[in-house]
Order: C-alpha cells, then sequence, then structure tokens
C-alpha cells in the first residue's frame, strides 16, 4: 500500500439524512486529503449502513461515482481521483445519495476546513442525532410508516416492524461512541475496504 499522504487540514461536515423524521444527522472530522471514494465509507460507518448499494456525490462542479459504473454516461466522475479538497471547499453542500431503490439523500454541509492539528483524531464523530433507518425499508416513506407500525401494538404490521427494528428500538437513538468505534476501524484499515492510512 503506498505511503499515506501527509495531511494538511481537516474538514468539519455536518451529515443529515433528508427527509427523515425523527432527524438523523452527524458532525463528523474527516482528512481532507480523503478521496470521495473513502468519503463514502466514512459516511457508512458513520450512520452505519452495510455498504451494499451503489452511491453517487452530487456537487456543483458534477456528479462523482465508481469509476466502474461505465453504463452511468461520460458526465460521471470517478470518485477515487477527487479529494474533499477537490470538490468542497468551506461553506458549500454536496448530496451524497445511497441505495437508488430506497432513495437515501445526504445533504454533506462543510461547516469549515482546518489546519490539521495532531493533538485530535482527523477521522472522528463530534456529534449526532438519531437512529440511521434500517436498509431496504423502503426509503423516508417506508421508514415512516415501519415506525407507525412499530409505534401502534393494534396495527396489522405491527409485530413485523418490531421482528424488523427490534425491542426497545429508539429512532432518537444515537450511539457516538459505536460511531468513533467504527470510524477508528476504517482509519486503521480493520474492516475490508480501502485504508484511509
Amino acid at each position: 500500500m503506498p505511503d499515506a499522504p501527509r495531511l494538511l487540514s481537516t474538514h468539519r461536515l455536518r451529515v443529515t439524512l433528508l427527509d427523515v423524521r425523527p432527524p438523523v444527522w452527524r458532525e463528523l472530522r474527516v482528512p481532507s486529503e480523503a478521496p470521495l471514494s473513502i468519503v463514502h465509507e466514512v459516511l457508512q460507518a458513520a450512520f452505519g449502513w452495510d455498504n451494499v448499494h451503489l452511491h453517487d456525490w452530487e456537487t456543483a462542479g458534477g456528479t462523482y461515482a465508481l469509476a466502474d459504473e461505465d453504463s452511468w454516461g461520460e458526465d460521471i466522475r470517478d470518485e477515487s481521483a477527487f479529494t474533499l479538497l477537490d470538490v468542497a471547499p468551506a461553506d458549500t453542500t454536496l448530496l451524497y445519495r445511497y441505495d437508488f431503490g430506497d432513495g437515501w439523500e445526504h445533504l454533506v454541509e462543510v461547516l469549515s476546513v482546518d489546519p490539521f492539528d495532531a493533538s485530535v483524531a482527523p477521522l472522528s464523530c463530534l456529534a449526532g442525532s438519531g437512529a440511521t433507518p434500517p436498509e431496504d425499508c423502503g426509503g423516508p416513506s417506508g421508514y415512516e410508516h415501519l415506525l407507525d407500525a412499530y409505534g401502534d401494538p393494534d396495527d396489522t404490521e405491527h409485530e413485523e416492524a418490531r421482528l424488523l427494528l427490534g425491542d426497545g428500538y429508539d429512532p432518537d437513538g444515537f450511539d457516538r461512541a459505536g460511531v468513533d468505534d467504527r470510524l477508528e476501524m476504517l482509519w486503521r484499515g480493520d474492516e475490508e475496504s480501502e485504508s484511509l492510512e
């Protein structure tokens, strides 16, 4: 594996899952030199997605996705060739889309670009709210229906919702330590993914 790039700055991002109630968002510190392909893995870890569906990025400068998605057309750029520094200066936004069937859209706001501070982890969760919906539940409207059924013991789909979500599911729940553990594993290269190092 090639040597890691020297970190010069970090992006502070607020990533909000759109059209979902209760609100689901994460505030993250991410190395600015990370390519979008790695930022994709960061968002998967931060939200607890399973990384089993296609994704893309929509920016003011164009659309970025996996390099091997040649059927998408000529206007798609290779996400592994562009970093946060390349496409997302401070005070800009990106749209990260995951699972085109369910249509999960994440608004990525660049809150700041800061000089790298070696006294803090370059990849971490700074804050957040809300539990991520389960995969393949039908997108925002399907998740809303699932929560309605879960919360109503008289609903004909209550038992199915309870089995899917588990007893004691809290849509407001947010486990910052769990997110940081997943991000640390990603940073250290302990998961089967591209390493940030």
